[in-house]
């Protein structure tokens, strides 16, 4: 039997040849360029190929397309392929997933040196048997803007390399508008962000697995929505995918805060504090696991202080009742010692005052009401131990450890020292702001000894009565 031959087009990968017959479609409702192909058993190239003036994005409905006929695959026994720059006969067999002495013992070749233009048969089984496994194994992309494989696959969320192994052509080349992509149909994705998740933006450098950490989230959960990120090291700014249910959001039941005075745990901080760690890393997921230095806010259950104080729901005389609410405000803070036991090394009236204003007693420190912007002083030399806006009922606040006691300035408008800052005794470290966004200016200031107990300010700073 006369052997016949087809010449295969040098931009194509590879194809079985078609005849300039057409059988035409006419596009309904819903349907694809993808699902046409498929229906008809052609390649979505060859249809983009053979319908030049279509949107391949957007068919319309109605439109005629023309289906390339294929002629039959028994008239013909082997394909010509003609040997470009570059090539071996290696890279060929490979290309067409045929055997290196199967694809020279077909072309009578001695050895296996090959020269541009010249014509390698390629046995017409290979072109069926690839032909089927990828339209079984592999979708489709059609590129929407200029782009290389590797913005692709980050795009899709496959690797590069799975890309170029089924895309050996594009491989390297910069992709116009329309070009179409092979892609694994098990790793294809919806570029519309589904609501399952949001996007977190890395702040400074790291990996998937300290993302999961800080966040509270399993890193399998992580590498699973960001496959092309696994193992890798994210600079900052790097978008990371999140399960929704890791979304951090301000906790629902009321809480204090407790100011850490040496390296510890939250178990340890549970323990003092007499609550379970359960509680505390519900309230603080981005502490958990973590080794807490002096001075980190841990934010603790209110009922923690009702407990310390075991209020009882009896009605006492107007005056025991007055000396609760007072002390209650105290509660926030563990205190093994009482205040009048607490060895203190701070001389009365030995300090100056952050900012010149009116002052009044509030709970455990003092409010000073003053202009807005005016500059807040440290009352001593030490080191900044805290610099931020985490907790809301505070603002803006500063924490500076002199050594022998602690200094709190809260509802700043602007933190003007960061943390592990040395400053100096009437340094400006801030600026006065407004409490809770209100309409009063003022500061709030406390003072507390080595040990986290609270002091009472007026007692230590200079024209305070």
């Amino acid at each position: 039997m006369k052997k016949k031959v087809f010449i295969l087009s040098i931009s194509l990968l590879f194809g079985t040849a078609f005849s300039q017959e057409c059988k035409y479609h006419k596009v309904k409702s819903g349907e694809t360029l993808e699902k046409i192909a498929r229906n008809y058993g052609v390649s979505v190239q060859e249809l983009i190929k053979a319908n030049k003036n279509i949107n391949p994005n957007k068919l319309k409905v109605g439109e005629n397309l023309c289906i390339p006929q294929k002629t039959s695959a028994k008239a013909r026994d082997y394909a010509i392929y003609k040997v470009k720059k570059g090539d071996t006969l290696y890279s060929i067999a490979k290309k067409f997933d045929v055997d290196v002495q199967e694809l020279k013992s077909f072309n009578n070749l001695k050895s296996e040196k090959i020269i541009e233009g010249q014509e390698i048969k390629i046995p017409a089984k290979v072109t069926a048997k690839k032909q089927k496994k990828e339209t079984q194994e592999y979708g489709t992309y059609v590129v929407q803007k200029g782009a290389r494989l590797e913005h692709i696959a980050k795009k899709l969320g496959v690797s590069q390399r799975e890309l170029e192994e089924l895309n050996p052509e594009l491989k390297g080349k910069w992709l116009t508008k329309g070009t179409v992509v092979k892609v694994p149909k098990r790793e294809q994705k919806k570029e519309k962000r589904e609501e399952s998740y949001m996007v977190y933006k890395i702040k400074k450098g790291g990996r998937l697995e300290h993302v999961a950490k800080n966040l509270g989230v399993s890193k399998e959960e992580l590498e699973r929505l960001n496959p092309e990120l696994k193992g890798k090291w994210l600079s900052a700014g790097t978008e990371v995918k999140v399960p929704v249910k890791a979304e951090k959001k301000e906790p629902k039941v009321p809480y204090k805060t407790y100011v850490v005075q040496r390296g510890a745990k939250l178990e340890h901080v549970a323990k003092k504090l007499g609550v379970s760690q359960r509680e505390l890393e519900e309230l603080n997921p981005e502490l958990k696991g973590k080794w807490l230095t002096k001075g980190t806010v841990v934010k603790v259950p209110v009922k923690v202080e009702e407990k310390r104080h075991a209020v009882r729901l009896v009605e006492k005389p107007l005056e025991e009742r007055k000396q609760e609410r007072t002390s209650k405000a105290e509660a926030e803070m563990p205190q093994e010692k009482r205040r009048e036991d607490v060895e203190v090394k701070i001389s009365r009236n030995s300090l100056p005052m952050p900012v010149d204003g009116r002052v009044s007693r509030n709970g455990r420190g003092i409010t000073i009401a003053t202009d807005c912007g005016k500059p807040v002083r440290a009352v001593d030399s030490g080191r900044v131990i805290y610099s931020g806006g985490d907790l809301k009922a505070y603002g803006n606040m500063v924490i500076v450890d002199h050594g022998d006691f602690i200094s709190i300035y809260a509802y700043n408008e602007k933190n003007l020292v960061k943390r592990g800052d040395r400053v100096s005794s009437g340094q400006q470290i801030a600026l006065v702001g407004r409490r809770n966004e209100g309409e009063e200016c003022m500061l709030y200031f406390e003072l507390r000894n080595k040990e986290g107990v609270p002091l009472d300010p007026t007692e230590y700073i200079r024209n305070t009565q």
